[in-house]
């Protein structure tokens, strides 16, 4: 992959860092809403409310030793120890160290996790997802202890203790390759896959798509490290399951590309049945995105262009269908979809337009369809087109595979 190419490939990409920044400013602004109210007023009188929320926020490493010490001595670890720790956990990244180097103090949170308490399972849930926040050490450490439950409570019926274990489950995801490995080793993206594509849910609490979807976007992103030929099999035989028009859409082909694109024997198998499927899911995602400027658009667009590039490159067949596609579904034409999408003057987005392109080009060549003007019907600027197509033709079609 040359230069320009990577750094296009940087832009559409969530760096991770500001994904696990999105994902603490998430979970910490949701527990807020979700708990603040009903717990501080039912622990506290109204009097003493002020003073206790400044000794939240003010929780030291001291504090933190004092309460791990406190759990690890008891083994067992109360609604109280586990709010305070919480809170810990998200003010100071070194409280999350400091809580890492007691030994047993996580089994704790894992036995209050598996317990039969709902409240304190609940409180343990958000206090590993807080802790999660820490470095690839103590991420690893929870999916070797905890990740198994993680992965079962995916599919419980307390909506929130799955919320918290998918923010808990994209906090290691997006933290190393060690503790995402040891998760994949449980099943996870099955798991994840059938929450992603359950389109038919009606209940909004119980809707984890944007979530679910999240963590697979991590995953695809390290597929060559984290997917096995099991996680790949499985994706290949669902993935036509998701409707491009429904929640967290946007992701689906991203994901579909860094699952089966690096590997192009994987893409020589899709049946005729997947290749249509590809087609229209991309041409819903040109056709019904008109603007250029949101990540969601962004990922609509450009990942929409790169399938269809690199089905075009892998299958010369599906040409046809895309024509096809366009005119009886859509009653457009190729030449008009691209105008619009040169017209939004974006770089990156041009540049993966010029590889579609050069694969138009060579199947209206190879196969003899006459459109010898076809680049004149196109209403950009023509010398910049014709300035980059030398080096586009110098390339080979496996480099089409971004």
């Amino acid at each position: 992959m040359d230069n320009a190419t990577a750094e296009q490939s940087l832009q559409i990409k969530v760096p991770t860092l500001k994904l696990k920044e999105k994902i603490r400013e998430y979970t910490k602004s949701h527990r807020e809403q979700l708990r603040a109210n009903s717990l501080d007023a039912l622990r506290f009188g109204i009097g003493e409310i002020k003073a206790r929320i400044q000794e939240l926020e003010n929780l030291t490493e001291k504090d933190v030793t004092g309460l791990a010490g406190r759990i690890k001595r008891r083994k067992h670890a109360t609604n109280e120890d586990m709010y305070r720790l919480s809170h810990a956990f998200l003010q100071d990244e070194k409280n999350i160290e400091t809580f890492n180097k007691i030994p047993g103090a996580i089994q704790v949170l894992v036995k209050e996790l598996t317990g039969k308490d709902s409240e304190r399972q609940l409180s343990a849930a958000e206090c590993l997802c807080n802790l999660s926040l820490g470095q690839a050490p103590v991420c690893e450490k929870i999916s070797s202890l905890a990740g198994s439950y993680l992965v079962t409570y995916l599919h419980t019926t307390e909506t929130q203790l799955v919320r918290i274990c998918l923010w808990t489950l994209a906090n290691i995801l997006a933290t190393g390759h060690k503790g995402a490995t040891i998760l994949m080793q449980m099943q996870l993206l099955p798991q994840l896959w059938k929450l992603y594509t359950d389109d038919e849910v009606a209940d909004t609490l119980a809707d984890f798509r944007e979530d679910a979807a999240i963590c697979l976007h991590l995953i695809a992103l390290n597929s060559e490290v984290l997917l096995r030929k099991e996680d790949r099999d499985y994706v290949f035989e669902n993935f036509m399951g998701k409707n491009p028009t429904c929640l967290a859409a946007e992701y689906h082909l991203q994901i579909i590309f860094h699952v089966f694109f690096y590997v192009p024997e994987l893409v020589a198998n899709f049946n005729s049945s997947q290749l249509m499927y590809l087609i229209n899911y991309s041409l819903s995602n040109i056709c019904n995105t008109k603007e250029f400027k949101t990540v969601s658009q962004h990922l609509k667009i450009v990942y929409a262009i790169r399938v269809l590039a690199n089905l075009l490159a892998c299958h010369p067949n599906s040409y046809s269908l895309l024509l096809q596609q366009l005119s009886l579904v859509w009653h457009t034409n190729l030449g008009f979809i691209l105008n619009t999408l040169f017209g939004f003057q974006n770089v990156y987005l041009t540049q993966e337009l010029l590889w579609f392109l050069k694969n138009i080009l060579n199947l209206e060549s190879s196969l003899n369809l006459g459109q010898n003007n076809f680049l004149e019907k196109l209403n950009i600027c023509k010398s910049n087109i014709l300035d980059q197509m030398p080096i586009l033709n110098s390339l080979t079609t496996e480099s089409m595979i971004l």
